[in-house]
């Protein structure tokens, strides 16, 4: 059986993690709660094994606050601060790659 799918790869842009033209939005409430979750990992994941996802904000590893929590593929904000506003991205080594998505959060 053979099977047809379509690939884009794009180049980072200069001196960040991803490319911009390349990211998600999401918007969120101040003192909600929201949810920013690793789009179109699906396929990358493997059955048997929890995946070892890793955020960043800003293309930057960051000391999280207590209210942020990771669960599976998801980055959960208990309680949305002005300072939240940025970009999240999430990475996924699968074989000799890394796997990548962004989502811009505005508040």
């Amino acid at each position: 059986m053979k099977v047809s799918i379509s690939l884009t790869v794009g180049e980072n842009d200069t001196g960040l993690c991803y490319n911009s033209k390349m990211k998600y939005f999401d918007k969120a409430e101040l003192s909600k709660s929201k949810e920013i979750s690793c789009r179109d990992i699906e396929d990358f994941l493997l059955p048997s094994r929890e995946p070892e996802i890793l955020w960043y904000k800003e293309c930057r590893t960051k000391t999280w606050r207590p209210s942020i929590v990771f669960k599976r593929d998801t980055l959960l904000i208990r309680e949305v601060r002005e300072d939240d506003i940025g970009n999240y991205t999430c990475e996924l080594k699968y074989g000799g790659f890394v796997v990548r998505r962004t989502t811009e959060l505005t508040v």
